[in-house]
């Protein structure tokens, strides 16, 4: 049976068509990484890219984290947590707001609120705060 598009009556999933049609770049976008994590290992002695490394010598609060994800996608989950421990939250994140976004493009969900957003990042930043200056006290942070 094939498709006829009615316009008298539009199909159900014409909406999520025509997101999928105009954010092809945004749908990409996570596979795209991944591959990449994949394929490129980052190394401990290769170059750093973090101004804050590079300014102070010490590693910032998200140093490891591209390590970490790149671990975390070829599925050597205790070498990602040594690298970084929050990387489980940050793909998570990562995911659910990749998710929500194309749900929110498609018309399925409404937008999120400023506070419960608010409520996100600022939780996440706290927990990257929190995990850094242990990771300092202790003596964890990677090498820059």
């Amino acid at each position: 049976m094939t498709y006829r598009h009615n316009p008298v009556r539009p199909h159900i999933l014409d909406p999520v068509i025509t997101a999928l049609r105009r954010d092809r770049l945004i749908i990409a976008a996570p596979f795209i990484g991944v591959a990449l994590l994949a394929l490129f290992t980052p190394s401990d002695d290769g170059p750093t890219f973090c101004p804050f490394a590079l300014c102070t010598g010490t590693a910032c609060p998200g140093c490891g984290m591209t390590r970490a994800a790149s671990h975390l996608v070829r599925g050597d989950i205790g070498t990602a947590i040594t690298y970084h421990p929050l990387i489980p939250l940050i793909a998570a994140q990562l995911l659910g707001g990749w998710v929500w976004f194309m749900l929110r493009r498609s018309g399925r969900v409404s937008p999120m609120s400023p506070k419960t957003l608010n409520v996100v990042l600022f939780g996440t930043a706290a927990a990257l705060l929190a995990v850094w200056a242990i990771r300092m006290v202790t003596g964890t942070l990677p090498a820059v």
